[in-house]
């Protein structure tokens, strides 16, 4: 009897260590989309302190389930690429690879891009000198999170 005892508290204790476990691979999945979106912002926004003319144009400026069209691709060895194109070209990159676009005609052929985050899209909304950009995802059935940068260019 007392053996049946012990088997049942170890059972117990051990379900609850795999419960432990899953809810620390779901925390540490959930930090790492964080982590991607939030340099997925960062890089957009270095991206446009490079390319000021880009920028002060409005060519960086972006709605959610929006991506740019007809762009030139600047990755190219013999692209010459404006200001404008340039902006024009590292936002639609930006929008490939966040994930809600990985099926669209202007992420396969010409970029190849990898998305990253799950429906992930992003927005920027620029006042002046400010922008704003926000990175959105959503993990299995939870809904959409989201991480906002602001920062003065």
């Amino acid at each position: 009897m007392e053996v049946l005892v012990a088997l049942a508290v170890l059972s117990i204790g051990l379900l609850g260590m795999a419960g432990m476990q899953l809810f620390s691979m779901k925390s540490s999945h959930g930090a790492y989309l964080q982590s991607q979106a939030s340099y997925f912002a960062y890089d957009l926004i270095d991206k446009m302190r490079a390319n000021p003319t880009g920028f002060d144009n409005g060519n960086y400026d972006t709605a959610i389930s929006s991506i740019p069209g007809g762009f030139t691709n600047c990755q190219t060895t013999t692209a010459t690429c404006s200001p404008d194109q340039l902006a024009t070209f590292e936002l639609t990159q930006w929008k490939c690879s966040l994930g809600n676009y990985e099926n669209d005609p202007a992420c396969v052929a010409p970029l190849n891009m990898t998305s990253v985050l799950p429906n992930g899209d992003g927005v920027v909304v620029r006042s002046g000198d400010d922008v704003t950009v926000t990175v959105q995802w959503q993990v299995g059935i939870n809904p959409v999170e989201s991480i906002m940068i602001m920062a003065e260019l």
